[in-house]
């Protein structure tokens, strides 16, 4: 199956200035590649800071990427106009990490489900009604509760308003970008199990980035480990669950506590010190001054991305069967 969405080489930078300092260059995201099939589930996830939000919003083109190319359904999206982008926006939403800031509190409920549709004039007046209050019954919202503003609800029910505004004119692809975080626990499995639902209704493909790992194992079926604005391990995620290769993955499954009695014998892989600036990482592999595997190599070459096995890639030089 030809990939929805194929990202090669994606770069993006923010000047960092202020008056005390000389201009510093921050590489969000330093040379990503990914693809994403039609209805698929990806994860992203890593550390904040990583680069994980910056990425997912320029694929969407919300961050102007500096370098490489994004190819939606073939054709090149980053060599798009504004006016062929605005055409395609339709196609791709976002989900936002908090519900409280992302909902406009001055407007009705009915009203921010509703604006993608009149922006894209997705129907009259009767249709659009029709279409915004099928799509808040399909998210767990009452329709009579439409003239209720954001403050009205609580945070698990303001994400289902996020959610049925980006539903609502029927993407093929969707963006979400932390967007369980804020929320607790109960209620994060309920936006997951409406998301899996939705998608599985829909058929949309789903780019969800986390920082928590557990959450990406429970809805994606790829998953793509980033450090310091690149990837460092790229897996299925039962292959990435089960046996971790980076060092960073191994801390990362460390860091949660484990439910399944079989995965509790496995060493953990402990890391010290904190994530290193961004305007500033070590020289050659970032992750080497945390690194208990880390050798003289390692301080002095970045290692590429390579596949080690069958669906496996990964960026260390001290993996087995690396070459």
């Amino acid at each position: 199956m030809s990939p929805l969405l194929a990202a090669k080489d994606i770069r993006k930078n923010f000047i960092i200035k202020d008056d005390r300092t000389p201009a510093q260059t921050l590489r969000a995201v330093d040379g990503v590649s990914l693809d994403i099939a039609p209805g698929e589930v990806v994860g992203v996830v890593g550390e904040s800071g990583c680069g994980k939000s910056t990425l997912g919003k320029a694929l969407l083109r919300m961050h102007e990427p500096d370098g490489g190319t994004i190819l939606w359904k073939g054709e090149d999206m980053t060599a798009m106009s504004a006016s062929e982008m605005k055409a395609l926006r339709k196609d791709m939403q976002m989900i936002f990490q908090d519900p409280f800031s992302s909902l406009n509190p001055r407007k009705k409920i009915r009203d921010i489900i509703s604006q993608p549709l009149r922006v894209n004039k997705a129907g009259d007046s009767d249709e659009i009604t029709r279409r915004t209050e099928a799509v808040m019954r399909e998210v767990g919202i009452n329709p009579a509760y439409g003239r209720r503003y954001p403050h009205q609800f609580s945070g698990g029910q303001r994400q289902r308003i996020g959610i049925a505004r980006a539903l609502a004119l029927e993407p093929d692809f969707i963006v979400c970008d932390e967007a369980v975080s804020a929320l607790d626990v109960s209620i994060q499995a309920q936006i997951l199990n409406l998301l899996l639902d939705l998608r599985d209704k829909h058929g949309f493909a789903n780019l969800f980035i986390s920082h928590d790992l557990s959450v990406v194992e429970f809805i994606a079926e790829r998953i793509l480990v980033m450090y310091l604005g690149r990837i460092v391990e790229r897996a299925s995620k039962t292959d990435l669950m089960a046996k971790p290769l980076h060092p960073y993955t191994k801390a990362l499954l460390a860091a949660f506590p484990v439910a399944d009695p079989s995965r509790r014998s496995m060493k953990k892989q402990i890391v010290v010190g904190d994530v290193p600036s961004p305007l500033n990482p070590p020289t050659g592999c970032h992750f080497h001054p945390r690194c208990p595997l880390a050798t003289d190599r390692c301080r002095e070459t970045y290692p590429p991305l390579v596949e080690v096995a069958p669906g496996r890639e990964v960026a260390c030089w001290e993996v087995s069967g690396y070459n």
